[in-house]
C-alpha cells in the first residue's frame, strides 16, 4: 500500500486573523495590535557565515549574464547550511521559524534573486519540509532525514505541459507487476531547482485497480529513467535552475508514493498551509528585498544629483518618488510580520494567500518608480554602467526580476482570483452581517494614537470591512454555478484585490501604533484608498463593455475587426 500522510496540522490556539474580520463586517482593531513579532538583531552565526560568502564570492552580475549558478557555488551552499535552516536541529539544521527562514531568504535575494529563489523553493516546498511533517515512521521518513542531513536539495514537481494545478496529473504511477513498486512516466515542466535536486516531490496519477488517486511520489533524481530535457530560462531571475524534466520508466518503492484516505494530497491543510508559507518565501521575500535595494539606490541617486543647481531631492516629484517608496517597503513589511512572524501562522491563510501578490505588485511599483527616477540610468545594464564608470547599480535586472516574481508559482490574477474564490466559500458558512454595508459606524475608539489623517483611514477601513461581506453575497448570487463561476472571473478577481488592499491597510495601522511612523502609514493609507475606491467602483458597476465579444471576434479572425487593428 501507498504511505497515508496526515492530512490534519496540530492545533494550535485561536489568533486573531484578518478572516475574522473580513467575514464578520467588523474590524478587530484591539486583537491586532501586538500581532507582529518584535524586531530582533541577533543572527545565527551559520547565516552570518553564509551571507558573508555571498558579499565576498558569488557574483550575481555572473550568474544573471551566464544564466547559471555554478556547481562550485551551489556546493560551498550547501557546505554552509543553506538547504538546512528549517530542518531540525538534529538533522544538522538551524530549526528556523518560517519567519526567520524568510528573513534569511530575503537577505540573500537582496544580493542575488536566483540563489535568494533556489532557497526558498527549497526551505518552502523541498520535501523535508512539506511532506516530511506529514509521514508517519517508515523508509520514506527514514530517507528523506538522511539526506536532510546530507545537505540535499529538493523541490516540487507538479506544473506540465498540460498546465499547472490540474486536477489529475498526466504523469501516472503504474504498479509493477509484483506489487512492490510503481513505474512512473510523464513530463514536468517549469520546475525550480529541478536540474540540480536531489529529491523531488512529483505530483502523479496513480492507476490501481480500484480506480486512479493523486499521489505525490519521492523521486531520487539518480534513478534510471530520470532525465533533465533541457535547462529553461525566463526573463528573470536569471540563472535559477528551471528546467523540463521526463520519468521515462523511473521505479521507485511502493511506500515512496503519499496518498491520502480521500482526496488529494496537494489540498490537505497541512500542504495547503505549507504551499502557502511557500509563496511567501519564494516571492515575497525576493519581492521585498528588491524594494529596499531600490529605496537603497534611489537614495544614493538622489544624493548625488543636482538639476540648475538645485538639488535633485528638493523638486516635488522626486519627494513624493522616494516617500511612495518608502511607505510601500515599510507596508510590505508589515504585511508579512503579521503573515508569518504572529503567533499561530498557520490560521493566517488568508493573510499569507494576500501577502504573496501584496508584495509582488507593491515591489513592481516601487521598481517603476525607480526606473523613472533614474531616467537613462533606470534602464541601463550593469555592463554599460561599468564601461562609463558609473555606479553599477543593477536597476534593470531588478526590474526584469521583479515582473517574473508576479508569475512565478501562478499568475497573479489568477491568485487573487483564487482569494476571492476562497473567501466566497466562507462568507457562504458565516451568519449575515448585523449592519448593512451602508452602514455609518460612529466613532471608533482605537484611534487615540494616530494622527487626524490616520483616524479617518481608520475609520474608512471601519466602513470597507462592513460593506465586504454584502459585496461577497451579491458575487456569490453572480457566479452561483461552476459555469458562472467560469464566465464571471472579473468579479471574484476584484474581491481577491478588495481584500487584499484592506488587509494591507489594516497591517499598516496596526503597525503604526508600535512604530509611531504616522507619514509613513499615511502615505501608504491614502494610496490604498485611491486603489480601493477604483476597485470598489468597478465591482459595483452596472454593466460592462463586450469582452467577451471582442475576445470572440480576435481569437475567431473576424475579417473587419483585422482589418481595424492591421492584423
Amino acid at each position: 500500500m501507498t504511505v497515508q500522510a496526515s492530512a490534519e496540522r496540530p492545533a494550535t490556539g485561536a489568533a486573531p486573523t484578518f478572516l475574522t474580520a473580513l467575514t464578520s463586517g467588523r474590524p478587530a482593531f484591539d486583537a491586532w495590535r501586538g500581532a507582529s513579532p518584535p524586531h530582533s538583531a541577533e543572527q545565527p552565526a551559520e547565516v552570518a557565515r553564509l551571507l558573508a560568502f555571498l558579499d565576498t564570492e558569488a557574483d550575481p552580475d555572473a550568474v544573471d549574464r551566464e544564466g547559471e549558478i555554478a556547481p562550485s557555488l551551489i556546493a560551498r551552499l550547501k557546505d554552509l547550511g543553506a538547504f538546512r535552516l528549517a530542518a531540525g536541529k538534529d538533522l544538522g539544521g538551524l530549526a528556523l521559524s518560517p519567519y526567520e527562514v524568510f528573513r534569511v531568504v530575503e537577505a540573500v535575494a537582496s544580493r542575488s534573486t536566483a540563489i535568494g529563489f533556489m532557497l526558498a523553493v527549497h526551505n518552502g516546498i523541498g520535501v523535508g519540509t512539506s511532506l516530511l511533517p506529514t509521514l508517519p515512521h517508515g523508509s520514506l521518513r527514514d530517507l528523506i532525514r538522511r539526506r536532510t542531513t546530507e545537505g540535499m536539495i529538493s523541490g516540487f514537481a507538479d506544473a506540465e505541459p498540460a498546465g499547472q494545478g490540474n486536477q489529475w496529473p498526466t504523469t501516472t504511477a503504474d504498479p509493477t507487476p509484483d506489487g512492490s513498486a510503481y513505474v512512473l512516466r510523464g513530463d514536468k515542466q517549469f520546475i525550480s531547482n529541478g536540474p540540480v535536486a536531489d529529491l523531488l516531490g512529483v505530483s502523479v496519477t496513480v492507476r490501481e485497480e480500484d480506480g486512479p488517486r493523486v499521489g505525490l511520489a519521492v523521486v531520487d533524481t539518480r534513478a534510471p529513467g530520470f532525465e533533465v530535457r533541457a535547462g529553461l530560462e525566463y526573463l528573470g531571475v536569471r540563472g535559477l535552475p528551471n528546467g523540463w524534466l521526463r520519468l521515462n520508466g523511473v521505479t521507485i518503492p511502493r511506500d515512496h508514493v503519499v496518498t491520502v484516505p480521500q482526496g488529494d494530497p496537494r489540498h490537505t491543510p497541512r500542504l495547503a498551509s505549507a504551499v502557502l508559507t511557500a509563496r511567501m518565501l519564494i516571492q515575497a521575500a525576493p519581492a521585498l528585498a528588491i524594494a529596499r535595494n531600490c529605496l537603497r539606490w534611489s537614495r544614493e541617486f538622489v544624493a548625488r544629483r543636482r538639476i540648475d543647481g538645485i538639488g535633485l531631492g528638493e523638486y516635488d516629484l522626486t519627494q513624493r518618488t522616494l516617500a511612495a517608496n518608502a511607505a510601500e517597503v515599510r507596508a510590505m513589511d508589515a504585511v508579512v510580520r503579521w503573515s508569518l512572524g504572529a503567533p499561530a501562522p498557520d490560521d493566517r491563510w488568508l493573510e499569507r494567500m494576500a501577502a504573496r501578490n501584496f508584495c509582488t505588485e507593491a515591489c513592481t511599483r516601487v521598481v517603476d518608480r525607480t526606473v523613472s527616477l533614474l531616467g537613462g540610468e533606470g534602464l541601463e545594464t550593469v555592463r554599460s554602467k561599468r564601461r562609463r564608470g558609473a555606479l553599477p547599480v543593477p536597476l534593470e535586472r531588478a526590474f526584469r526580476d521583479a515582473r517574473m516574481l508576479r508569475t512565478a508559482g501562478g499568475v497573479d490574477d489568477r491568485v487573487d482570483m483564487q482569494a476571492g474564490q476562497a473567501l466566497l466559500a466562507r462568507i457562504a458558512d458565516a451568519p449575515p452581517p448585523a449592519a448593512a454595508h451602508d452602514a455609518s459606524p460612529g466613532p471608533l475608539a482605537a484611534t487615540e494614537n494616530f494622527s487626524a489623517r490616520n483616524a479617518r483611514h481608520l475609520q474608512a477601513l471601519h466602513e470597507d470591512l462592513a460593506r465586504f461581506p454584502v459585496a461577497c453575497r451579491e458575487v456569490a448570487a453572480l457566479v452561483a454555478g461552476e459555469r458562472e463561476q467560469s464566465a464571471q472571473q472579473f468579479p471574484l478577481l476584484l474581491l481577491g484585490r478588495i481584500a487584499r488592499e484592506l488587509f494591507g491597510t489594516a497591517a499598516v495601522l496596526a503597525a503604526a501604533e508600535g512604530d509611531g511612523h504616522q507619514r509613513l502609514t499615511d502615505v501608504h493609507c491614502t494610496a490604498a484608498r485611491f486603489r480601493l475606491r477604483d476597485l470598489w467602483a468597478r465591482l459595483d458597476a452596472p454593466d460592462h463593455p463586450d469582452h467577451a465579444g471582442i475576445a470572440g471576434a480576435v481569437l475567431s479572425r473576424d475579417r473587419h475587426v483585422d482589418d481595424l487593428l492591421g492584423l
